[in-house]
């Protein structure tokens, strides 16, 4: 309950940063520094460099900037993140190059001490998964990018990708159990 307190609040200074950079364009400068790091990391699990990825934020954020009157309302979050994603999809129309996992950093090892056996098996997992993610279809691996790495609800990502937030939620709920099981099919618990 207290996240969704958190989550309203932010919606709600969100929307009172996105009506006053209306008038002001300098006001904007709070949605970029808040959502920078996630839109920046949804891109750099999009395409195959650090500069492409840095290339598209920027570009999605002077995008946001400049058509920052067409903005109706809703979450700011979804609308920056619907921004995003058809920009890396002009990316990929221009350019054509295949989409890769292997950039996606599975954040898997605790920054604290840990056993060298430790290392091996997370290790081993973070590889099964990203061979698991990789054989996923382009839709499902944006999905889990969304979420993991965009840090999306399930009505944000449904904002962005045109579904309701149920199918969303449905939709992220069998492409986990599925990675679950075949983890725990190879052994990877």
């Amino acid at each position: 309950m207290i996240v969704q307190d958190t989550d309203t609040d932010l919606q709600a200074d969100d929307l009172r940063i996105m009506e006053a950079a209306k008038a002001d364009l300098s006001r904007f400068m709070p949605l970029y520094e808040r959502y920078f790091t996630r839109i920046y990391h949804y891109c750099l699990r999009r395409v195959d460099s650090n500069e492409s990825a840095e290339d598209l934020t920027s570009s999605i954020f002077t995008l946001a900037m400049t058509s920052i009157d067409g903005y109706r309302g809703g979450s700011v979050a979804a609308w920056l993140f619907r921004i995003a994603h058809n920009q890396i999809a002009n990316h990929y129309r221009s350019r054509h190059p295949q989409v890769s996992f292997e950039r996606a950093e599975l954040d898997l090892v605790d920054e604290e001490w840990v056993e060298p056996i430790d290392h091996l098996i997370t290790a081993e997992l973070g590889a099964v998964l990203r061979t698991l993610i990789d054989k996923l279809p382009d839709e499902q691996q944006e999905l889990l990018e969304l979420k993991m790495a965009g840090g999306l609800t399930a009505e944000e990502i449904g904002v962005v990708i045109g579904k309701s937030a149920g199918a969303v939620r449905v939709e992220l709920h069998r492409i986990i159990t599925r990675l679950r099981a075949e983890c725990e099919r190879r052994g990877l618990s």
